[in-house]
């Protein structure tokens, strides 16, 4: 499905007919797909760089077990989270998505990025969340 003005960027999900993640990025921001070096497609997420900025966007069924452990999502955020920062110190990272039942904290605690959702975003549970990096400030 295509918007007037915007770039859709997307990763289906492999092997089922429906499911993946996807960006709508506004064309003047001239985004370019971002690929981490060691992708594993079992995971949705889906990485754009627009400038000096990352989205990644996120997306972890209520059952994954069949097909991954929370834990080994978390491992790969945070590759990908130290990835980035090695090769773009300056960088800001903005992580959005569904993460149902993964635990805010370790999320935080893996991959370093601070979630700015604080209100329920479905019923009194927050299950879709984004998490930034906190920007680096020098002083001289």
């Amino acid at each position: 499905m295509s918007v007037p003005g915007y770039t859709l960027m997307r990763r289906d999900r492999i092997g089922k007919r429906c499911g993946g993640v996807a960006l709508y990025i506004r064309e003047s921001y001239n985004a370019t797909m971002w690929a981490f070096p060691a992708d594993d497609r079992k995971f949705e997420v889906l990485w754009a760089r627009v400038g000096d900025a990352f989205i990644g966007a996120v997306y972890h069924p209520p059952r994954s077990s069949a097909v991954y452990t929370p834990e080994s999502l978390l491992c790969y955020l945070e590759s990908c989270v130290e990835e980035i920062v090695r090769d773009h110190p300056a960088a800001r990272i903005f992580l959005a998505g569904d993460f149902n039942t993964l635990s805010d904290d370790a999320v935080s605690e893996r991959t370093g990025l601070t979630q700015i959702v604080h209100q329920p975003t479905r019923g009194a549970n927050i299950l879709d969340r984004i998490y930034e990096s906190c920007p680096t400030y020098s002083t001289v």
